[in-house]
């Protein structure tokens, strides 16, 4: 749920002391929470003020959160998943991906259609 909660803020652009002005939750113990160094998470009635003034500050954020905490979205949970790992990459491994990337939209074998397909197609040919 921390990790939802970190996510939620990053994607919204929300910052930690204009979460802790229009909650009430001191900007300390929503750092604490959202990196995990709270020993017993927040409680119900602290949760609900902080995902009310995430969605003060940043409408739609709240909804994110909860349907990403659900689940009930699978393209959003993928997502989590997927901003979680780039995150953590190293600069070699993100550089590994992005060639996985490129070779994926630009298979070898793709005939080109279009000029502007051919300019990105020699740019990236030079990535193989």
């Amino acid at each position: 749920m921390e990790e939802i909660f970190a996510l939620t803020m990053k994607r919204y652009g929300i910052r930690g002391k204009d979460l802790s002005d229009l909650s009430g939750v001191s900007v300390n113990h929503i750092s604490e929470f959202k990196n995990k160094r709270l020993k017993t998470g927040v409680t119900t009635d602290c949760l609900l003020r902080l995902l009310d003034a995430m969605d003060q500050l940043s409408p739609g954020a709240k909804k994110f959160f909860c349907d990403t905490l659900s689940g009930s979205q699978y393209q959003q949970k993928f997502a989590l998943t997927l901003e979680l790992l780039i995150d953590a990459a190293s600069e070699e491994e993100l550089e590994t991906a992005m060639l996985q990337i490129v070779r994926r939209i630009f298979p070898k074998s793709e005939e080109i259609t279009d000029a502007n397909s051919a300019d990105v197609r020699v740019k990236s040919s030079a990535l193989y």
